[in-house]
């Protein structure tokens, strides 16, 4: 596949550019798959940042807990070694949280991710990871005429709930100054933004677990979890308290199917051009999306690449090469990196990759105990995990361990769950509604009036009491 550039790239053949990047860093320990039936306080089923951090904390409740993580790739070989590296905040999802749990909960859900965002950078230096957590705040980009009263709406619910100081708009003038993009038509800036590298991030958690005598089995993928004991190809694992924390793979999961839906998301990396950068002024290290359904987001790294990211994939049934491997979804985010950034035109795009996430019905995460048994979940980060994950991690380690904290009293724990509908009609009625929402809002981008069945079936979510996609 050729993409804009004329250059072959090939998504889903090699490992995302992050997580090459931080394995090239390292000198890690093995993490044998698993060839015994042993016994364990907690067994994780999968080894990205929901599972690694709830060990993580289990650790910090009990250091004398015998936790056992298994993961089916390597740690950071999922979702966690392969997202933009967005760290934020959730104020621009207040709408969606007072919607679900009133004005106060929302707060209160808002400020323990602002929390979980500064943990992070505080993790990385009281272990010696080098992350490249860099804490500069989030500009949302207003990119079609259809989005100024969005982002006027999202702005003014924070001044609503008395969170005037965390959202502030921006003129067309004020964004340009930040990063200019023929694009950009004014915006919104939080401050809770942090970037990072994600898999150096995740491999760091990896060789801190470690250090503190967690047991991790790569290349061990769970073929079942019977009560609290996970089964394996090569052995099980049996223990009083179980997690899934499986991301995009909760859609063949009994427990977690019919909570979630799985879409791709890609990103494109360009070549190093520091100065192109300081051209248009991108020199602070904010992220940027746009407001669109379809998310597109992206950020710069210390060697002056930019990562262009877009939730553009398709949905399916099953967590398959489609997701790794979509050439359709390359193409699409590279010409909408090549539309947000034309002075770049003679800038490589060098790398491309993607993979699945997991999609609620609401749009939000939750976390919490499955209805029998000890068994405990986290799941539904709708590609927005890198700071939830850290606050899964709390919760979880405070519900096995019976901790009375203010975190097992966050709104979305053990929220009552909406289901989507049984397949085949789930995937096939989000591979449908998503292609429609991208159709959309591409057409408002380009300044036409989308179709009337394309608007109606973006919209259909919604109408089905769904908060996803537009209103």
């Amino acid at each position: 596949m050729l993409n804009l550039t004329g250059l072959a790239l090939t998504p889903g053949s090699q490992r995302s550019w992050w997580l090459r990047e931080a394995l090239a860093q390292e000198q890690g320990r093995p993490c044998p798959p698993l060839a015994a039936d042993v016994k364990a306080d907690v067994v994780v089923v999968g080894g990205g940042f929901s599972g690694l951090w709830t060990a993580y904390f289990l650790t910090e409740r009990d250091p004398a807990l015998g936790v056992v993580v298994l993961e089916q790739d390597i740690c950071g070989g999922g979702p966690s070694g392969r997202n933009g590296g967005f760290a934020s905040g959730w104020w621009d999802e207040l709408h969606g949280l007072v919607t679900l749990y009133g004005p106060e909960a929302a707060l209160s859900a808002c400020r323990a991710i602002s929390s979980s965002i500064a943990a992070i950078g505080d993790f990385c230096d009281a272990h010696s990871i080098d992350a490249w957590f860099k804490r500069k705040g989030y500009v949302y980009a207003i990119t079609a005429a259809a989005h100024e009263q969005i982002c006027e709406d999202m702005v003014e619910l924070a001044r609503e709930v008395g969170a005037s100081e965390e959202l502030r708009e921006l003129s067309a003038a004020e964004v340009k100054a930040r990063c200019t993009s023929p694009a950009f038509r004014g915006g919104a800036y939080m401050r809770d933004g942090a970037s990072v590298q994600p898999a150096r991030l995740v491999r760091g958690l990896r060789r801190v677990l470690l250090e503190r005598g967690v047991v991790i089995h790569e290349n061990t993928p769970v073929t079942r979890v019977d009560g609290t004991t996970a089964f394996t190809a090569g052995g099980s694992v049996k223990a009083a308290h179980a997690v899934l924390a499986v991301n995009a793979w909760g859609i063949r999961w009994p427990q977690l199917s019919r909570r979630l839906v799985a879409w791709s998301s890609y990103i494109v990396m360009t070549a190093p051009a520091p100065e192109q950068l300081e051209e248009i002024g991108w020199t602070g290290g904010e992220l940027i999306s746009d407001f669109r359904t379809s998310l597109r987001y992206f950020r710069t790294t210390p060697d002056g690449r930019i990562a262009f990211g877009g939730g553009g994939g398709r949905a399916r049934r099953t967590v398959d090469a489609m997701f790794t491997s979509d050439t359709r979804a390359v193409d699409e985010t590279a010409a909408g990196f090549r539309l947000m950034f034309p002075s770049f035109a003679e800038v490589p795009i060098e790398d491309a990759w993607g993979g699945p996430i997991d999609v609620s019905p609401t749009h939000l995460p939750t976390f919490g105990r499955l209805e029998t048994g000890n068994v405990y979940y986290a799941a539904g980060y709708t590609g927005n995990g890198v700071a939830p994950t850290y606050l899964a991690g709390q919760v979880l380690a405070d519900l096995i361990t019976g901790a009375d904290t203010d975190t097992v009293r966050l709104p979305m724990v053990n929220a009552t769950p909406r289901s989507f509908p049984p397949e085949p009609f789930r995937s096939w009625g989000a591979a449908v509604v998503r292609r429609a929402m991208i159709a959309k809002e591409t057409a408002e981008e380009n300044g036409r009036t989308p179709g009337f069945l394309v608007s109606q079936l973006a919209r259909t979510p919604r109408r089905m009491g769904y908060l996803l996609g537009p209103d």
